[in-house]
Parts: structure tokens; C-alpha cells; sequence
């Protein structure tokens, strides 16, 4: 590899980390405003060229990476440690930064994977790589939304002033009902369901996955 090659490598790295600033802030305002439409849009795009899809935005699990380590990066700013695990697993995933934020990134991806899959199991559809791909993809704005304003409602949990306590624990409220209610419209468009038995399948859904969340999160901080 020439000088040449290692410039324009550079060049194409700058100038992708630089678009998120952008990209970032306008996706989240685009999933948090216009979950659905954002959401129709994720799945107008698998339909294009590789090269061609997310040319507006960030594409999904992009997003969701970033929101994953903006809230840590937001963590570290306000000063809050990381409770790390004393068994072999847990000294494993939060050991290092890279283990614990892609440790993160999964437990937040497992809601877009089976919204996705339960999207596709009420339709009747084949559950392949290449079926659950779509769904996935536009789960994963939804996710990303999620996992930056739960992270920093979490950490106005852990601050020590009541206000900022009560702030947190109103956004955590807040944007779990927001992702519920965006995930009973989205399965009775797309699975045409009525709206009773979307909203039960919605909750009954986030509950399932948030109890395997917190199964896991029991799992490696176990001592």
C-alpha cells in the first residue's frame, strides 16, 4: 500500500467521521419525531443499491452503535463509573471499553431483533437472513432513539440532586411508552392486528425482551 492509497484512506475516514455530526443529530430527530416515517423509509432503502441506501442519514445499526457510545461517552463526562463485574464473565465484557460497549450495543439490538422477528412470525413470512433483514434494519432506529434517552435518563438516575433524579426517571418513563406505542402502531400496520391486540403484543414483546436483557445484565455483574 503506497502513500497515495493510505491518504485517500484517510481522506474517505475523516471524511465519514465528520458527516455523523450531521447525520447523527438529524437521524434521532428524524426517529424521535417520525418514528414510523423513518421506519417506512429503512425499508424503501434495502430496496436500493448497496451504495445507494442511507444517503439521508445514518444507516440503523450505525445509529444505534453511535447512540451506544455517545451515552458512554456522556457517562464519562459527568464523572459516573462503570460497576464492574468480579466473576470471569464479567471481568470479560467489562474489562475493556470495546466488550462493554458492544456488550451494550447487543442488549439493545435484542429488542430490534425480536420486534423484527415477531413482525415476521405474524405475517407468515419465511424467517430467513435475508427476510429479517429489513424489519432489523428499521427496529434498529427505533433502538438506537431508545438506548440514547434511556442512557441519559439513567444517568440523571444516578446523580445526586433530586431534580435531576426526577428529570431522569421522567425521560426513562417517558420513552418507554413512546417506544411501546410507536411498536403496537407499527405491528398492526404491518401485521394488521387490531389496536387492543397490538398494544398486548407490543408490551407483552418488550417485556419478554427486557426480561432477557436483564438476565443477561444479572449474568455478568453475578459475583
Amino acid at each position: 500500500m503506497n502513500v497515495l492509497t493510505i491518504l485517500r484512506s484517510v481522506e474517505e475516514l475523516l471524511y465519514e467521521v465528520i458527516s455523523w455530526l450531521l447525520f447523527y443529530p438529524r437521524t434521532l430527530w428524524m426517529t424521535v419525531m417520525r418514528p414510523l416515517r423513518t421506519m417506512r423509509y429503512s425499508d424503501s432503502e434495502q430496496r436500493d443499491r448497496p451504495e445507494q441506501q442511507y444517503l439521508e442519514t445514518l444507516s440503523p445499526p450505525l445509529f444505534l452503535v453511535l447512540s451506544i457510545l455517545l451515552a458512554h461517552g456522556a457517562e464519562l463526562a459527568f464523572g459516573l463509573d462503570v460497576e464492574r463485574g468480579t466473576s470471569a464473565l464479567g471481568r470479560l465484557v467489562t474489562g475493556n471499553e470495546q466488550a462493554l460497549l458492544a456488550f451494550r450495543a447487543l442488549l439493545f439490538s435484542l429488542y430490534a431483533v425480536i420486534f423484527a422477528w415477531l413482525a415476521l412470525r405474524l405475517t407468515g413470512k419465511r424467517i430467513d437472513r435475508e427476510s429479517l433483514r429489513a424489519p432489523f434494519f428499521a427496529q434498529c432506529y427505533l433502538a438506537g432513539a431508545t438506548a440514547i434517552l434511556i442512557s441519559l435518563g439513567s444517568i440523571g438516575l444516578r446523580a445526586n440532586s433530586d431534580l435531576t433524579v426526577a428529570a431522569g426517571g421522567l425521560v426513562i418513563a417517558a420513552t418507554t411508552v413512546w417506544y411501546i406505542a410507536v411498536e403496537a402502531v407499527w405491528l398492526r400496520r404491518e401485521c394488521g392486528r387490531g389496536p387492543v391486540a397490538a398494544v398486548a403484543i407490543a408490551l407483552a414483546a418488550y417485556a419478554g425482551a427486557s426480561a432477557l436483557v436483564f438476565s443477561l445484565g444479572l449474568i455478568v455483574a453475578w459475583r
